[in-house]
């Protein structure tokens, strides 16, 4: 059976940021379709992926899956992953029980996971999904539409790209924290790219590094993870949620982003964010236009430690991703099962 991906150039997703009729809501295919349900995945068109296959040249691979056990302190009242190990047969052999929020670790955001405000005068405080679902039909369990077995079916490959901003902050003496409101904006974005010789291409799948993983597995103490999680107002570094990083992510095509961040762009959301001494530029909450208005997976807490030092031991920032979400139906969320070929 060949592929269930079929994308006309006519469709929204190939139009440029300015032509959208709303920016808020590319809501493309029927209520419960596959095509609602795969959102900006229906990208990943066989030609696409078949082309990305070229990037496979030496056979090196590493997973972007980060330990199951990690955050093992996290925040938000996100509860440590379990595993319980269970005897069959008097010893003789044995099976295993996982109990765990995806949120917790790597893991792609669904469809089903952020909404936007869609305020209406009888109720100002109405918030939709992708697609207009509302949270009732989300707990609907006898409603699946826009549940991660869509992604399932397939599975997300394609031509992953690296934009390694903790090892361009390195080389540019640029210091922070993870745990912090360090924001990256576009012009930033654009310079890494232009030092890595990065190209893009429509459907590209791109990863971004900050170094979460690092610098909780080997800078952080218990103390430190600790008081994080007990935070009740943590915050997060990450890309600047602007509309020019918006538009510059729709433009190129990107099927989907990810990041070892804990939440892609910065966290909280700024009102604004400094350009020159005294001009500024408004922000905006990136998940509610990337998740609720446009379908795209959501990347959060990749591990990335290991892609960044085959990237720069093969100088190359491009490699072939396989990732396959949980099959479950109505699912919110997934960890990703990734593997970067090079």
């Amino acid at each position: 059976m060949g592929s269930m991906i079929t994308t006309s150039k006519a469709s929204l997703h190939y139009q440029d940021y300015d032509s959208l009729p709303d920016p808020k809501r590319v809501w493309t295919g029927k209520p419960g379709s596959r095509e609602e349900g795969l959102g900006r995945l229906v990208l990943l068109t066989p030609e696409v992926v078949a082309n990305a296959a070229s990037c496979i040249k030496t056979g090196r691979r590493t997973s972007l899956n980060w330990e199951l056990t990690k955050l093992d302190i996290a925040n938000f009242n996100r509860a440590p992953a379990q595993h319980h190990i269970v005897s069959l047969l008097n010893g003789a052999a044995y099976d295993d029980v996982y109990i765990f929020n995806p949120q917790q670790s790597s893991q792609w955001d669904g469809l089903r996971h952020f909404s936007a405000p869609a305020p209406t005068p009888s109720d100002p405080n109405r918030r939709l999904f992708y697609g207009g679902m509302t949270s009732g039909e989300i707990q609907d369990r006898n409603n699946t539409r826009i549940g991660i077995q869509h992604w399932a079916k397939e599975g997300i490959c394609g031509r992953g790209v690296l934009l390694d901003y903790a090892e361009y902050a390195r080389r540019h003496s640029i210091s922070y924290t993870t745990f912090s409101d360090h924001s990256i904006p576009l012009h930033i974005l654009l310079d890494v790219a232009k030092e890595q010789g990065v190209k893009f291409l429509r459907g590209d799948i791109l990863f971004v590094r900050i170094g979460v993983v690092r610098e909780w597995d080997q800078q952080m103490t218990a103390a430190d993870k600790l008081a994080y999680a007990q935070n009740s107002n943590p915050q997060h570094a990450g890309v600047e949620g602007t509309e020019e990083m918006l538009k510059w992510i729709w433009n190129q095509g990107f099927s989907a982003v990810a990041s070892d961040a804990i939440s892609f762009e910065v966290y909280p959301p700024q009102p604004s964010y400094k350009r020159g001494e005294n001009a500024s530029v408004k922000g905006l909450f990136m998940h509610e236009y990337l998740i609720a208005g446009w379908g795209m997976p959501v990347g959060e807490l990749f591990d990335l430690e290991g892609l960044s030092r085959i990237c720069q031991e093969e100088q190359r920032w491009e490699f072939f991703i396989t990732s396959a979400p949980l099959n479950m139906p109505g699912g919110v969320s997934t960890p990703p099962n990734c593997i970067a070929i090079f």
